[in-house]
């Protein structure tokens, strides 16, 4: 079909625009002059604001010039102000909200900002170049974006006639990561009364769920290749880059549709499906491969108040500055993630450095029981932050309180002596503490160790016998038959626990990981929203991905005896081990020879973009590493995971068979082996530590802890195709440990306490 028919075929986007329906709100629709048909199509809606007097600008050209990291270019708005004067003064004039967004500013306006016109807030979408009407280029996350959003905030939004110069920036996931990107570059001012440089104009964020390093939270997990939520994210962004712009529906020439706004939309939209393959090209780069500036300058890191010591230095491709930037310590700032969000690494990262030099009362975190669809949208189980609860849609009560203490300088202060409210998993309740991570008088550290002595089995727990030949102990003090066997006076090595490899029988699609990483399943959000918000009993057990028996089956386990106390692991974790591999089965390696340059042939990649065929075939072992919470009749529950390519091991440069002097678990900075991965050598013995995402999970008496250890994770991992057999190498040099963090019940009421009350009400109605 030629771009004349579908720019012709009407009917294509017909259906779409009954979408953006509810955006067909003229003045007279917000006004005085509601009549006959249109009043019957909004009043529900106008009720269920309960505003008047406001204003609808649907299509909003905002030139954008002299950007130091990019071209010329107009983008797109949807603005809806108030016309009236606000409260107790003779001006029109307030503070507005904007969402900056690649995700189509029509779909985050409902979601995101539209609640908030009850609370008395101008709201502003605005679509990213290249992206829904935006001309240009799309550079996801890039500086481009970074400085377009910043001119909005400090020029643009301040010099319309109904905002008074104050802006807060709302969203989730990409518009959370965009508005911490953004807030090191805007404007900054003396403020006399405090004696601090401030932003002259951003004055509060409310990110939900936010990466801090795009390289090592999205791209690469451990230094393997992210391939669920990269695929499942590229194919939402093309769907709605296909949808038609929204200058079809007219409004910046003239009022209504007409020619002009329509060949402008033409133009627009021929420009997006020119540029659909834009997001693949950037995976098939191979410069790509390892973590560079690329990646860097997208990544709220560079902008945390502490920097590397050698400091960031982007050379001549980007303006000079880049890195020396900061996020304001004065600008408010309010964050969400959850316990199986894609970005729960990022946004506690950010929280606690980024946000490091933030005041208490400047600074709050909601940690949930959640995935990334409702750590970035839905937020189940709390009243006021995204889904309302009574079924009227979204609900922004929370944000809007956070705002208006922030913004309008309302004496409402809330989360300010527990600034922290996270969701114990196990023990299936909220708590409030004073900070993340918790302080040390909070937590202490605890070591179990992997063993060679078999495990037990459990009563009417079919694993613990089908699997009985891979699992083995978790002790907490290594012994003697921990590592050997006895037989009179004849002692000898327990046989190491072994790993066979096999491109015929990957892991990860009957687990938790599949629905944790395609990001926006239906399946985790129905889970959620029938336990949170409807209150319907939990049936955990029935679901396939809250029981890891089946994915776990041929792959290694190490799990404890049942718990004689409850025990509350909290934090990021770490698998420290000592491993061997060789490369098998000649014959089947030689199949996907043939399976791979048959690849080859159908792509037709140019020599410098085959870079998944040499991450395919390379000598490789993805280790793939799970704490789970073992149930009494067996039932094993994922809690969190870990993952590393044995090339990326941190390594030391100078005896790659050793560990990097230099390394330290979960040093955000720490990156030598993600830019220099180093290839391992065939039955060399190397040293392993898979850092594991933080969480916190009570494993209660006579539940057990696991340990899981495997070689794949597909689909959330682009699988390693060549066979191989690893080998946990355990003796008295080379103890397998597993790190962790438990908290005591020290404190309380002092730097934590249980929340008792319903959360919902606990967070709008409290103060302090």
């Amino acid at each position: 079909m030629g771009w004349k028919t579908l720019s012709g075929n009407r009917v294509f986007y017909c259906a779409y625009l009954i979408l953006v329906s509810v955006f067909l709100i003229s003045s007279a629709v917000f006004s005085d002059e509601i009549t006959g048909e249109d009043k019957h199509k909004f009043i529900t809606m106008l009720d269920m604001l309960s505003v008047k007097n406001i204003k609808l600008d649907l299509n909003i050209k905002i030139p954008i010039t002299d950007n130091p990291a990019g071209p010329d270019c107009d983008l797109w708005a949807t603005a809806v102000y108030h016309t009236g004067n606000a409260e107790g003064t003779s001006s029109i004039k307030r503070p507005t909200i904007l969402v900056a967004t690649a995700y189509r500013r029509e779909f985050m306006m409902i979601a995101y900002l539209l609640p908030l016109l009850p609370h008395d807030y101008n709201v502003i979408a605005v679509d990213m170049r290249g992206t829904g009407s935006g001309e240009g280029v799309w550079g996801s996350m890039d500086l481009i974006e970074q400085y377009d959003i910043a001119y909005l905030v400090d020029e643009w939004i301040p010099s319309q006639p109904w905002s008074d110069g104050k802006v807060g920036m709302f969203g989730g996931s990409y518009m959370a990561i965009l508005q911490f990107l953004t807030s090191a570059l805007v404007e900054m001012e003396y403020n006399g009364a405090s004696g601090q440089m401030e932003p002259k104009h951003l004055k509060a964020m409310v990110p939900l769920s936010s990466y801090s390093d795009v390289y090592q939270e999205i791209a690469f997990h451990g230094g393997n290749f992210e391939l669920e939520f990269m695929a499942v994210w590229m194919g939402i962004t093309d769907f709605e880059t296909i949808l038609p712009p929204l200058q079809y529906l007219g409004g910046n020439e003239k009022t209504g549709i007409n020619a002009a706004d329509t060949q402008a939309a033409d133009d627009i939209w021929l420009e997006h499906m020119s540029q659909l393959d834009v997001p693949i090209r950037w995976i098939l780069d191979e410069s790509n491969m390892v973590k560079n500036s690329w990646y860097e300058t997208k990544s709220p890191l560079i902008y945390w108040p502490e920097k590397p010591e050698s400091g960031w230095d982007f050379m001549t491709d980007y303006p000079s500055i880049t890195g020396n930037e900061t996020i304001p310590a004065n600008v408010p700032v309010f964050n969400t993630t959850g316990w199986f969000d894609i970005f729960t690494r990022g946004t506690l990262n950010n929280y606690q450095y980024g946000l490091s030099n933030q005041k208490p009362e400047d600074k709050a975190l909601i940690i949930g029981p959640w995935y990334h669809i409702d750590a970035a949208f839905t937020c189940p189980g709390i009243h006021g932050l995204g889904v309302d609860n009574t079924g009227y849609g979204f609900n922004q009560d929370l944000a809007a309180r956070w705002f208006d203490w922030k913004i309008k300088g309302k004496d409402d202060p809330f989360m300010v002596e527990f600034p922290v409210v996270i969701y114990v998993m196990g023990e299936d309740k909220w708590r409030a503490e004073k900070d993340w991570p918790l302080p040390e008088s909070r937590v202490e550290e605890k070591t179990y160790y992997l063993s060679k002595r078999k495990q037990d089995t459990i009563r009417r727990d079919w694993f613990s016998y089908f699997n009985r030949a891979n699992n083995f102990s978790l002790v907490e003090e290594m012994g003697e038959l921990d590592l050997y066997s006895k037989f009179l006076w004849w002692r000898y090595e327990k046989k190491a626990p072994v790993l066979f490899h096999d491109i015929r029988f990957l892991h990860g699609i009957m687990s938790k990981s599949a629905q944790r990483w395609f990001g926006f399943s239906p399946l985790t959000m129905d889970e959620n929203q029938c336990k949170m918000v409807l209150g319907i009993e939990d049936t955990e057990e029935k679901r396939f991905w809250e029981d890891e028996r089946m994915d776990e089956f041929g792959v290694l386990t190490f799990t404890t005896k049942p718990l004689e106390e409850d025990i509350e692991i909290i934090g990021p974790l770490s698998l420290t081990f000592w491993a061997k591999t060789k490369f098998t089965q000649p014959g089947t390696q030689e199949a996907i020879d043939q399976f791979l340059d048959q690849l080859d042939e159908v792509l037709k990649l140019e020599e410098d973009s085959k870079s998944i065929i040499e991450m395919a075939d390379k000598k490789d072992v993805q280790w793939v590493v799970e704490l789970n919470d073992v149930y009494p009749d067996g039932r094993a529950q994922n809690v969190t995971s870990g993952w590393l390519s044995a090339w990326h091991r941190p390594y030391d440069p100078a005896n790659p068979e050793q560990l990097d002097p230099d390394y330290v678990p979960f040093d955000p900075f720490y990156c030598y082996p993600n830019k220099n991965p180093n290839p391992i050598e065939e039955e060399v013995i190397y040293p392993y530590v898979v850092e594991m995402w933080a969480t916190d999970n009570m494993f209660k008496k006579g539940h057990r802890i696991r340990i899981s250890i495997s070689a794949s994770d597909i689909p959330h991992l682009f699988p390693v195709v060549r066979p191989s057999k690893n080998t946990i190498v355990i003796d008295e040099d080379h103890m397998a440990k597993l790190d962790i963090k438990v908290t005591n019940t020290k404190e309380e009421g002092e730097t934590w306490k249980w929340i008792d009350e319903n959360i919902s009400d606990y967070l709008i109605n409290h103060r302090n």
